[in-house]
C-alpha cells in the first residue's frame, strides 16, 4: 500500500474550539487582548497595573482553558494506548497494552441536536451527521471509537489505522 498511510502514533483530540469551555477560553483571550490594548485607545480610568493585571490574567486563564482537552493516544509501534488529559501540551494518563484490532470501520450516524441555553453558546436545533470510526476486536465489539464531523477525515484515518494495525477495513458506501 501507499507509504502515505504509514504512521507511528494515532492521536485523537476531543475538543471543539468554538463550543463549551473552549468557547469561554476563546472569549477570555479576546477580553484579555482588549484589556491590554484599551489604554492605547481610551482615556485611563484605572491604574495601568490593574488594567494590565486583568488583561494578562484573562489572557492566561483563556490560554489554559483552550489548551486543556481530553484525547486518546495509540502508540502503534509500541503496541500501547492511553486516554489522556492534556494541559498546556502535557499529556497525563496511564499506558495500557493495545488489544488485538480485527476491523476498523466507519459508521455514519444522524440525529437531532438541540443546544441547551447557557448564556454562552447559541441555542440551535438541527440535524447533525457524525462519522464514528470504530476499532473492533475479533468479536466485532468496538474497543475504541472516535467521532468525526467530516466523512473524508474519518475515512482517511480509518484507512491509515487499518493499514498500520493489519486490520480489515469496513467502510459502507453510505458512511
Amino acid at each position: 500500500m501507499e507509504s502515505g498511510l504509514t504512521m507511528k502514533r494515532f492521536n485523537f483530540k476531543r475538543r471543539k474550539l468554538f463550543a463549551g469551555p473552549h468557547l469561554l477560553g476563546s472569549l477570555l483571550i479576546v477580553a484579555g487582548l482588549v484589556a491590554l490594548v484599551s489604554p492605547l485607545v481610551m482615556e485611563e480610568q484605572a491604574s495601568l497595573e490593574k488594567v494590565y493585571g486583568v488583561g494578562v490574567g484573562a489572557l492566561l486563564l483563556g490560554l489554559l482553558i483552550v489548551t486543556t482537552y481530553k484525547g486518546t493516544l495509540i502508540d502503534i509501534t509500541g503496541g500501547k494506548w492511553k486516554t489522556y488529559v492534556s494541559v498546556c501540551g502535557f499529556k497525563f494518563g496511564e499506558w495500557a497494552s493495545l488489544p488485538g484490532i480485527h476491523t476498523v470501520k466507519v459508521i455514519a450516524t444522524t440525529y437531532l441536536q438541540t443546544n441547551t441555553p447557557n448564556g454562552i453558546s447559541p441555542t440551535l436545533t438541527g440535524s447533525v451527521t457524525e462519522f464514528v470510526l470504530a476499532m473492533c476486536g475479533s468479536d466485532a465489539t468496538p474497543l475504541f471509537s472516535f467521532i468525526y464531523t467530516n466523512r473524508a477525515r474519518a475515512v482517511e484515518q480509518a484507512k491509515r489505522l487499518a493499514f498500520n494495525l493489519g486490520a480489515n477495513l469496513d467502510i459502507p458506501e453510505r458512511a
